[in-house]
């Protein structure tokens, strides 16, 4: 079995719309400045109690220090 390829079906056509939220998810999970696409860097903010760094995201191009750390996503299809 070893060298075989998957083959599509034919007439195989994948239409993918995803909704606003999930768009949104989406973007907010890329490594870059939801604000305006730009490069995202750790910037050095202080220590804490313990002398250990820490760090704060921030955008290269805009400044902009309001990029979310943690995401939660989730649901469920057709529950209820």
């Amino acid at each position: 079995m070893a060298g075989k390829k998957l083959i599509p079906p034919d007439g195989l056509k994948i239409d993918f719309q995803p909704s606003p939220r999930q768009y949104e998810l989406w973007k907010l999970l890329q490594p870059e400045c939801p604000v305006c696409g730009g490069k995202v860097e750790q910037r050095l903010v202080g220590f804490d109690q313990n002398r250990n760094p820490q760090y704060k995201p921030c955008c290269t191009n805009c400044n902009n220090s309001n990029i979310p750390q943690l995401i939660l996503g989730g649901g469920a299809a057709g529950g209820g």
